[in-house]
């Protein structure tokens, strides 16, 4: 899913599981398999410098209900 959104100029999230670092790099032919939009929850899974340095833009969870 991430590799067709940002091969058409959209936009995936991650949601609150965090993302494989592996992800980070491009593959051998150009695509991008990482999500641009990072999710940060209550209980920040997954979240690290490097996860998210590696996104463009931060989606910050505030409350569920």
């Amino acid at each position: 899913l991430a590799i067709a959104m940002n091969r058409m100029g959209g936009k995936s999230n991650t949601g609150e599981g965090g993302e494989d670092p592996d992800r980070f790099e491009p593959d051998a032919n150009g695509d991008l398999r990482r999500s641009a939009v990072k999710q940060v929850a209550s209980g920040r899974f997954g979240v690290t410098s490097e996860y998210l340095v590696n996104s463009d833009d931060l989606q910050i969870k505030m409350a569920q209900g």
